[in-house]
């Protein structure tokens, strides 16, 4: 059962993992109660791992006291201008990742449209798209089994 973000203590967790979800670009992009919760991440260095349409989510994350943006400095990926186009709601969306990953300060990459593409800096993992899933996640799980000091090597 869904939990409204209200509720939620950052503290108790982690890691932090925002899935492709195509609404996320018109209602957690500027939610601020998610962007409290990210900033908590962020602040704690702890895992965050976005994919797809869900790297919207990460908009709503500002400098505390500031409206500059949590991952300026940042490189990132999400999906590609190209990717967006095909899609018949393209002309609405409120926000095109890669022009806003680069008009805040970040930096941006890509592979070619539904080419697996991961990118990892520091504590932060982000797939271009769903065909990206497996990679971020699996990245997202050795970060956590380093920051609590796991091998990922079973002896």
């Amino acid at each position: 059962m869904p939990v409204e973000l209200t509720t939620i203590e950052a503290s108790r967790y982690s890691s932090l993992l925002i899935p492709h979800a195509p609404g996320a670009v018109y209602d957690l992009a500027k939610d601020e109660e998610l962007g409290k919760i990210i900033n908590h991440f962020v602040q704690e260095k702890k895992p965050i791992c976005a994919v797809g349409a869900g790297v919207a989510a990460l908009c709503c994350a500002k400098e505390e006291g500031s409206r500059k943006w949590s991952f300026k400095n940042y490189s990132l990926t999400s999906p590609s201008v190209y990717e967006l186009a095909r899609s018949p709601d393209f002309a609405t969306l409120p926000i095109i990742m890669e022009d806003f990953i680069k008009d805040n300060g970040a930096t941006y990459s890509c592979s070619e449209p539904d080419a697996v593409h991961v990118v990892v800096d520091r504590h932060l993992i982000t797939g271009q798209n769903e065909q990206s899933n497996l990679t971020a996640v699996q990245n997202l799980i050795l970060l956590c089994n380093q920051r609590h000091g796991k091998s990922s090597v079973s002896r």
